[in-house]
């Protein structure tokens, strides 16, 4: 399904050729019906050359632009509606604008009431029109001419429409689902109802989603596009859900509905804004201002980057702030109006959801290796959360780990590495000392080898060879005193097994195979058994010395202690 929405002045005739077209009435309210004017958002549907196609019909009245801006969040085209027989109007100039602002790209431009004018006025509506839609998205859009009691019109149209539809993009599968919610309410017997636009995957009968911004957990029970019950729904379709888990009025218009998980909620970004021509001031921090996103509508604090003011007709770059967490992404569009002055400002397209620069030093723009160099490092799956889409390996300069980085930061942390290594010589660097992203940075270095939890230059000593080793060997079952050596040599060789911690002293591991043979020559002389003093004799040792090397032989199973005498362990 492609979605369409009208837009133009009120009165111009939108929802009548809504439903010429499609034969459903999107006048919802009898309000509307009695007035003769569309008040909230309508909807209908229809096939035209074997295309399901929805229309969304906005009211034109501007006391109810704000019900027009939330139901043009997610379409793919536009039906631009000018009646012949008033022809150009504020509120057509408004909409156009708006469009142009949400970089809508695609639309078809219809004359109405062509039934009512004479040819000569109709000529002028159609210059008029030409006149304002100039270089704009709409320029060189087709021009259908229509009376809604005129079939052949109405085919006429059908028939550019199917054209227009043909020419359009594919849905964009992001497979990440989101929804804006832009009605809500109960239906007998089936509890709470929503509708929207699925956009980004699709959704099936079961899953699980996130309210945003009230992160309330809800369940699908049911989907609905066109009347239809369906399983599953593809993108780009609007859609009718019932849920479970939420009631009807804590789910309102402007809500979001997510997967948990897929998606980055942001209450700051930063954005680029077009200004309009026909504002007659300046845009700055100063001002109450409310800003249009999908189908919600949002008082935010902005703030201009870069100067102090962005002049009508110019385009710059504002930070803006939100008082909830919104579920957004770079190139999501938006529409900013001031409250005091009750005009549409401008409108833009959000460039980073989560800034970490200041206002006044941000250079904001969609560029991935601007998102990373910004932050240093980035773990791949916070990238794809940042750039609202699977950032590609090809996109990034460096990717080590499921992390990513920047070449030149890369180089200077692997700067910092080397220092650390070259500093410590032969002794080497404990890699558990180094942070994240030193240790990331490791397997780069061409000229560093990593044994036993220490990183060392290539050409660093072997700490096997070191002379410590041979003072320890030769010490034999008398080891020097361990305060008076080096500690974090010591803690290298015990690590390699050169050296065994036996309570507070060291020996070195020939003196360990020492203690062996003497235990199991004591035990054939003594098979019920041997005293530590017997154990002390046969290696010509102090008890000081005797009793950490028959623990260490306890412990590790040679030796196992009866009474007062060891007799033979699992080892022996």
């Amino acid at each position: 399904m492609r979605i369409i929405a009208t837009a133009g002045h009120v009165d111009h005739g939108k929802s009548s050729l809504v439903q010429a077209l499609t034969g459903t009435d999107p006048d919802r309210w009898e309000e509307e019906k009695r007035r003769g004017l569309t008040i909230d958002l309508g909807f209908a549907f229809t096939q035209i050359a074997e295309q399901q196609i929805g229309f969304i019909d906005v009211p034109g009245h501007v006391r109810f632009l704000r019900n027009m801006l939330a139901g043009i969040g997610g379409i793919d085209a536009c039906m631009f509606v000018v009646a012949a027989n008033e022809g150009w109007k504020p509120q057509t100039e408004e909409h156009l604008r708006i469009l142009d602002a949400l970089g809508i790209t695609q639309g078809v431009i219809v004359l109405t009431k062509t039934d009512l004018v004479d040819a000569d006025a109709l000529a002028l509506t159609l210059d008029s029109v030409g006149h304002h839609v100039r270089s704009t998205f709409l320029e060189a859009a087709p021009v259908v001419q229509v009376s809604i009691h005129d079939s052949a019109t109405l085919d006429t149209l059908r028939n550019t429409i199917s054209d227009l539809i043909a020419s359009l993009p594919p849905v964009i599968n992001t497979h990440r689902p989101r929804i804006w919610v832009d009605r809500s309410f109960a239906a007998k017997g089936s509890g709470t109802v929503i509708t929207g636009t699925l956009t980004g995957s699709s959704l099936s009968v079961g899953d699980e989603l996130l309210v945003q911004p009230t992160n309330i957990v809800v369940k699908v029970r049911g989907i609905q596009s066109n009347g239809v019950s369906l399983d599953k729904l593809e993108a780009g379709n609007r859609c009718a859900l019932n849920l479970t888990g939420i009631d009807h009025l804590d789910i309102n218009r402007g809500d979001v509905l997510v997967v948990a998980g897929q998606w980055l909620g942001t209450n700051k970004f930063d954005a680029s804004l077009k200004v309009l021509e026909s504002i007659e001031h300046a845009v700055s921090k100063r001002g109450s201002y409310m800003m249009y996103v999908g189908s919600r509508e949002i008082k935010v604090v902005l703030h201009t980057i870069g100067s102090t003011s962005i002049q009508n007709g110019e385009t710059g770059f504002i930070r803006v702030v939100l008082p909830d967490m919104i579920p957004l992404v770079p190139g999501d569009r938006f529409i900013l109006r001031e409250s005091g002055r009750d005009e549409t400002i401008g409108g833009g397209e959000l460039l980073d959801i989560e800034p970490t620069l200041r206002s006044s030093k941000a250079r904001p723009n969609k560029e991935i290796l601007r998102l990373i160099a910004e932050r240093g490092w980035v773990q791949l799956q916070q990238l794809h959360l940042l750039a609202g889409r699977n950032v590609d390996i090809s996109e990034v300069e460096q990717a080590l780990d499921g992390w990513v980085t920047t070449n030149n930061n890369l180089a200077e942390v692997s700067k910092e590495v080397m220092a650390l290594i070259d500093t410590s010589k032969d002794l080497g660097v404990d890699v558990a000392s180094l942070s994240v992203y030193q240790r990331l940075v490791l397997p780069t270095l061409t000229n560093v080898t990593v044994r036993e939890g220490r990183a060392r230059g290539a050409d660093a000593n072997d700490v096997a060879s070191h002379p410590m080793v041979k003072q320890f060997a030769d010490a034999g079952c008398t080891p020097p005193d361990s305060a008076s050596t080096d500690k974090a040599i010591v803690r290298q060789l015990v690590q390699r097994g050169l050296l065994v911690h036996c309570d507070e002293l060291y020996f070195h591991s020939s003196a360990i195979d020492t203690a062996i043979t003497a235990a199991r020559q004591l035990l054939v002389a003594n098979p019920q058994g041997f005293t530590v003093a017997q154990f002390r004799e046969h290696l010509g040792v102090s008890r000081k010395y005797a009793l950490p090397l028959i623990n260490h032989l306890d412990t590790t199973g040679f030796t196992r202690r009866r009474d007062d005498v060891r007799i033979a362990g699992a080892k022996l």
